[in-house]
């Protein structure tokens, strides 16, 4: 499944890294936060160090994305913190905010018309898609993260 997705990427013209052995330091900041993670997800940031689209405004988050010390111009959490922000100390609204990341997993961010990410549910696996202006108000995209791929594989859906 990995191998037919990462050829897909490559073949659209995708920016395509991957690490030479499997990485198996995944940072601590998913573990701890996120204890429903799908294997297959998993397998991925082992296996893909870097995947964006050509223009560089879609990028799937990989294993040094999550690290506290990335350098990118956005953290793996930057709708999150964008969201915390907007609340303004209303305690009610960041509760809300906090709940909802704490039980959805961004695995791809894009700057591609407006901010918006794909993300993994922590309920049932399944990977949903929100935007600005409200990030947490997201829709089921698909069944799983293989679903996901194979989706996007087949050209069904588009990021």
């Amino acid at each position: 499944m990995l191998n037919t997705f990462v050829e897909h990427m490559k073949e659209a013209g995708w920016t395509v890294e991957l690490y030479e052995s499997q990485n198996k330091h995944i940072t601590s900041t998913i573990t701890a936060r996120y204890k429903h993670i799908p294997k297959q997800w998993m397998e991925f940031i082992e296996t893909v160090q870097c995947m964006m689209n050509a223009e560089e405004t879609v990028w799937f988050l990989c294993a040094n994305d999550f690290e506290t010390q990335s350098d990118g111009a956005f953290q793996w959490n930057e709708w999150e913190k964008i969201g915390l922000e907007s609340a303004a100390n209303d305690k009610e609204w960041e509760s809300r905010i906090k709940t909802f990341w704490d039980n959805h997993l961004p695995i791809v961010m894009s700057v591609k018309g407006c901010y918006s990410y794909y993300a993994i549910s922590m309920k049932d696996g399944s990977v949903v898609r929100g935007a600005e202006p409200e990030f947490e108000e997201c829709e089921i995209i698909a069944p799983s993260f293989i679903a996901f791929t194979e989706k996007i594989g087949k050209g069904a859906l588009q990021l």
